[in-house]
Parts: structure tokens; C-alpha cells; sequence
């Protein structure tokens, strides 16, 4: 139809143009009036190309682009449809009027966090985060339609299998994200890991995260993912770098190979840009490893094999779990081992009286949308060692752990989505295990494990729904009775 609009506009163009130039023979007419009309004839054809134009733009699909932003696909719409029979009826001041305040109104009477198929997705409610990955409940699910950079990196491949089918077999797509930081700081001095001292008072700025994320289908049953990371330190690195095999349409069951975080526990309890004690303390990092993992509506199970080291092969397991208990009540929880946690977790690499350090963790959480018109949620988190160690506390042979407690409140607020969230964590038998603080935000490790740690924060979506600022206190306590309280103004932004 566009090629038949255009051919017909340049037909009328030199039809006119010849019917001028006979006319002209036979009658007797200026150069002047010969322009003129051959200058109409031009207007004419600008118009109809103009037109022809706009018509190609409002009339492209995007949703069949092979190169697109994973949100774009995959992030939730608040289950508000338009009918387009009706939409042309909307007046110019009906449409110019509708904006992002009115789509963010409707989030709470649009179905909370339960998907259509029993499960949890929480992409309609206000997101919590730790450093940009979302916690509590969400933290338990890998149906969650949400940015990229958002997904928890304990169940990240999970997530992107079950948002597999909405993308192209044969398409790349790619996200990002951008971490930044203001803090001030006020308490003692304090004794680094590398044996400096760390100053009492401070503030300053930091580009704490910035990361690249490329996916793509290579066909019906294989999917790439790799991301590039950096900060203010300039220091590139390479985050994810796996391939899953499988698709869902045809087993739960997948697996991955390559770099990737190892997928344990939820680790909540902590702030927007502070992590919970647990999280720092027992959280492992990425490795190279194959695993082989089981997802349905409610439950996500794997089991992984990854070097410890040179020498020593290593296996983590671990079953998540995220349901309704009944229309307004849900139920998160996990339990996650690593047999030998020296080749994924660097507290423990200077332990040396012990040829492996075992690591157990178990998280639970209950979220409630009857008792207070958002969703209130309440959790707790523990972790520990499994082998004794005099290494741990410098004192006697004991196991090292730590737990948290946490609560939170998210609603759409003056039409935009907010959380408060609050949580309190303890470490035991940890005093010579080195800790990162909440300040500065880009720094060594205290020498000192945390004793006691407390969170107050806030976060708030701005301008869209990608865009959060979140204040943040904590207040930190080390075994050595020094101690830190932090104000932190956390902005992150996802693509």
C-alpha cells in the first residue's frame, strides 16, 4: 500500500508536469506562470511524501526488532490494554493528558504479585533493592518481569529462562545499568585489612556500578548471556559469561555452563546500596562451573560443580521457593549449601587451618496485601559455616555465622512507587574475618568482622519507573568496638 501511494504521487507529479508543458504550446503563457504551477505541482508531492512518512513511523512494529533492550520485552505493563477501535475516539487533549502517573494509580488494584500461573512475579509492585537487585519476596523467584539489572543474580539464569519465549529464536538483546552514590560518614577511626587506617568523617560521590548486559537466542534451545562491568576505579571486568541450554516449552530442566554468580540464597536484610551481614558475609561470588537446574511456577532447584581451586573440585546445591499461601498472603524461602566455599568466597581464602570451609544458609519470607493497602513484608536470614575453625574468631574452635531480620512496606505513594524497609544483623565467631563497611563506598575491607549492623532506607522511583533514589542510615558495629554510621543517597537507573 505505501509503495502504491508513493508510485501514485509521482505518476501526478509528472502527469501534471506534462499537461503544463502541452498546454503551454497552445497557449500563450509567461515563464512566470509556468513556474508557478510546476512550484504547486512540487508542494503537492512534499505533502503526499510528508504524509507517506509519518504513516511508515506510527505504522512500525517494534516487538518484531531482532535487536532490542531485554525491558522492552520482557517488563510488565501494569495489565492495562488499549482497544484500538476506541483509541481513535480519544480527543488530542485525552491523549496529550495520559502519561506515567496514570499507569503507576492502577498498580495496586491490578493483581499485587501473583502471576497467572500461581507463582510469584513481582513486576508490578514498588521494587526494593540491594545495589540494584531486588530483595524479599522477589528475591525467592525467578518469575519476575523486570529489568535485567534488576533480576537477583541467585536465580538470574531461572529469570531469563522463563522470559525465554518472548524473544525471537534467533534475536539479541541487551540491557544496562547505573549504580551512583553520595555518603557522608561519621565514627572512628578504623583498622583496614591492608593494615591502613581509615579515616573517622568523610563524603564524597561515587559511580559505584555501571554494567553492559548482551543476550542472544542461538535457536530454539540455547541462549548467551555475558555482561561488562566497571566503577569510578576505571577497572573493567567480566561479569556473566555462560550459555544456558534448554527451553521450557519442552522440560523444567535446563542447564548452564560458564562464569556466573552460584546460585545459594536470597541473602536479604539489606538497604539500598548496604547488603545484609549474612549477604556479606556468606554471599559467594562468580565461577567458572556447569549446572543443572529444575524451574517451575513455584520452585527453582540446582545443583553446580565448580573448581574450589587449582586442585579441588567444589558442588553447591540449593531449592528456592515462592507461592501464595492464599489470596493475600505469600511464602518465600531457601536452603543452599557449598561443600567448599575457598574458590567463591574471599573471606575465607586466608583460612589455612582448614583444608575446605563449608558454608549452610536458609532465608524465609512472608508478604501481606490485606493488612495495609501496599504490601507489608516481614523476613528473616541465616547462614554458617560448617567446619570448625580457630581461624574464624581468633579465640576458639568454633563455626562462624550470622542471620538477619528485616521488614519493609511498599505502595504507589502521591502516584509513584515507594518502600520503607528496616532490618537488623549479627555476626558470631567472626571478629578476624574481614567485612566490607557501607563507607566509603569504594574501599578496602575492615580488618574487623561486623558485630552488629542496622539499616533504615527509603526508595523511591522518579521520573519512571527505572529510576530510584534511596536514602539510606546504617549504623555498624566491629568486634574490635570500632564503629561507622553512614548516610547514603543510592540512585539507580536501568536500560
Amino acid at each position: 500500500m505505501k509503495k502504491f501511494l508513493f508510485a501514485t504521487a509521482i505518476a501526478s507529479f509528472f502527469y501534471s508536469s506534462i499537461v503544463i508543458a502541452a498546454s503551454t504550446t497552445n497557449q500563450t503563457s509567461s515563464d512566470d506562470d509556468r513556474y508557478a504551477a510546476m512550484q504547486r505541482q512540487i508542494d503537492i508531492l512534499r505533502k503526499e511524501l510528508k504524509n507517506l512518512k509519518k504513516s511508515n513511523n506510527s505504522n512500525t512494529d517494534d516487538t518484531t526488532d531482532d535487536f532490542a533492550t531485554y525491558s522492552s520485552k520482557v517488563a510488565r505493563t501494569n495489565n492495562i490494554t488499549f482497544d484500538t477501535k476506541s483509541a481513535s475516539v480519544l480527543s488530542s487533549d485525552e491523549i496529550a493528558n495520559f502519561s506515567s502517573s496514570n499507569l503507576d494509580g492502577d498498580i495496586t488494584s491490578i493483581g499485587g504479585i501473583i502471576d497467572s500461573h500461581g507463582g510469584i512475579d513481582i513486576g508490578n509492585a514498588a521494587p526494593i533493592t540491594t545495589q540494584g537487585q531486588i530483595t524479599y519476596i522477589g528475591g525467592y523467584s525467578g518469575n519476575n518481569t523486570i529489568p535485567i539489572a534488576q533480576i537477583s543474580s541467585n536465580l538470574f539464569a531461572s529469570t531469563l529462562m522463563g522470559q525465554r519465549a518472548k524473544f525471537d529464536d534467533y534475536s539479541v538483546f541487551f540491557g544496562g545499568f547505573i549504580e551512583a552514590d553520595a555518603q557522608a560518614w561519621l565514627g572512628t577511626r578504623i583498622t583496614n585489612a591492608d593494615k591502613t587506617i581509615r579515616a573517622n568523617g568523610g563524603q564524597n560521590i561515587y559511580l559505584t556500578n555501571a554494567k553492559l548486559y548482551f543476550l542472544s537466542n542461538l535457536g530454539h534451545y540455547v541462549t548467551a548471556q555475558f555482561d561488562f562491568d566497571t566503577d569510578e576505579t576505571n577497572a573493567f571486568k567480566l561479569g556473566n559469561a555462560f550459555a544456558i541450554f534448554g527451553n521450557m516449552d519442552i522440560s523444567p530442566f535446563f542447564m548452564t555452563v560458564g562464569r556466573n554468580k552460584l546460585s545459594v540464597g536470597a541473602f536479604g536484610g539489606g538497604g539500598p546500596w548496604t547488603p545484609g551481614v549474612t549477604k556479606a558475609l556468606f554471599s559467594p561470588g562468580s565461577v567458572t562451573n556447569v549446572s543443572v537446574n529444575y524451574k517451575d511456577a513455584t520452585s527453582n532447584f540446582n545443583i553446580a560443580v565448580f573448581g574450589a581451586n587449582n586442585e579441588n573440585a567444589s558442588f553447591s546445591t540449593a531449592y528456592f521457593y515462592a507461592a501464595p499461601i492464599n489470596d493475600s498472603t505469600s511464602l518465600g524461602f531457601n536452603v543452599g549449601y557449598i561443600f567448599d566455599a575457598k574458590g567463591v568466597n574471599k573471606n575465607f581464602a586466608t583460612i589455612t587451618d582448614l583444608n575446605r570451609v563449608g558454608m549452610i544458609n536458609a532465608d524465609a519470607n512472608l508478604s501481606f496485601t490485606n493488612i495495609l493497602p501496599g504490601i507489608w513484608q516481614v523476613g528473616a536470614g541465616w547462614g554458617q559455616t560448617t567446619n570448625k575453625s580457630s581461624q574464624y574468631s581468633g579465640i576458639s574452635n568454633s563455626y562462624a555465622g550470622a542471620f538477619t531480620i528485616q521488614t519493609s512496606y511498599g505502595d504507589v505513594i502521591a502516584g509513584r512507587k515507594t518502600n520503607f524497609n528496616f532490618s537488623y544483623g549479627s555476626s558470631y565467631n567472626a571478629n578476624k574475618i574481614p567485612m566490607a563497611l557501607s563507607s566509603p563506598a569504594i574501599g578496602p575491607k575492615a580488618a574487623a568482622g561486623i558485630s552488629n549492623q542496622f539499616i533504615a532506607s527509603a526508595q523511591r522511583a522518579y521520573f519512571d519507573s527505572n529510576v530510584l533514589f534511596g536514602p539510606e542510615y546504617s549504623y555498624q558495629k566491629l568486634y574490635d568496638n570500632q564503629h561507622m554510621n553512614t548516610f547514603t543517597l543510592d540512585m539507580v537507573v536501568y536500560v
